[in-house]
């Protein structure tokens, strides 16, 4: 049981990763707080719209956990109201895969710690009759708002400012490298997670003031790579856990395949 709640902070951290992933940053130069809040709102609308244009993208991650290491890769489909997000993953403990699709959460352990004779699980946040998948059903909520990056970015544009940009190639590409500092106090007030908000709260008392974000979009306008370090919540234990994530895009606009995976397959989540 120890290791299965392991997974499913990766699983925490997969959300984050979709949050963190497509918070597309950046299009101006540093100045005072106001002056990059509103550089971030204007950059919400137009990275947002490209992104929507686009719609779709791989992604290949590597992020940290508390001491857990997660590699993996996996499309994204982004715009109107349930994006669509398909990962495979080495989280430590074995292989791990993720479908979200039409707002529902399907997962497959890694051997040894599925819980049925079946490899997917499913997580419907809207199903209130398993108390466990029921707790779980916020990281599905998290990842289906924050997949859209105009959504994600409205978390950063208030408490976010950028500190500088430069022209940079990312694996031989033109493109704009954007460094942003998040007011975790200023993120906090504006959570309406109340296990996040609580997370971040309690990373001020131990004296975090703010975390990085970096941001690396080419001409288009589209994401590339992105960065970032900050707290987030343990789902099986509520305690604050640090984060850190780096995401490459690639292929934007070629379509994507992602399908639930067959019913014979998919499992109940054990109470």
């Amino acid at each position: 049981m120890r290791k299965m709640a392991a997974v499913l902070s990766a699983l925490a951290l997969v959300g984050s990763l979709a949050a963190c992933g497509d918070k597309t940053d950046g299009s101006a130069s540093s100045g005072n707080g106001t002056e990059a809040a509103n550089n971030l709102v204007a950059l919400a609308k137009s990275v947002g719209d490209q992104t929507s244009e686009e719609s779709t993208a791989h992604m290949v991650f590597t992020g940290g956990v508390g001491e857990m290491q997660i590699k993996g890769e996996g499309d994204i489909k982004v715009g109107g109201t349930d994006p669509a997000i398909m990962m495979d993953m080495d989280t430590g403990q074995g292989s791990m895969s993720m479908v979200l699709l039409d707002g529902v959460l399907y997962f497959k352990l890694p051997q040894g710690l599925q819980p049925s004779t079946k490899p997917w699980i499913k997580i419907d946040p809207n199903d209130k009759s398993n108390p466990m998948a029921a707790a779980l059903g916020g990281i599905t909520d998290q990842m289906r708002k924050n997949a859209d990056p105009r959504q994600a970015l409205e978390q950063f544009q208030e408490a976010g400012q950028i500190t500088s940009e430069k022209k940079e190639d990312l694996n031989g590409v033109p493109t704009t490298h954007y460094a942003i500092t998040v007011d975790v106090e200023k993120l906090a007030a504006s959570q309406e997670d109340p296990t996040l908000k609580q997370a971040m709260q309690d990373a001020i008392k131990a004296g975090l003031k703010d975390f990085p974000v970096d941001l690396w979009v080419d001409e288009k306008g589209l994401p590339m790579r992105m960065t970032v370090e900050m707290p987030t919540a343990d789902p099986t234990s509520g305690k604050t856990i640090p984060v850190k994530v780096q995401v490459d895009y690639s292929d934007w606009g070629v379509p994507v395949d992602i399908q639930a995976p067959p019913p014979a397959q998919v499992g109940e989540f054990p109470n």
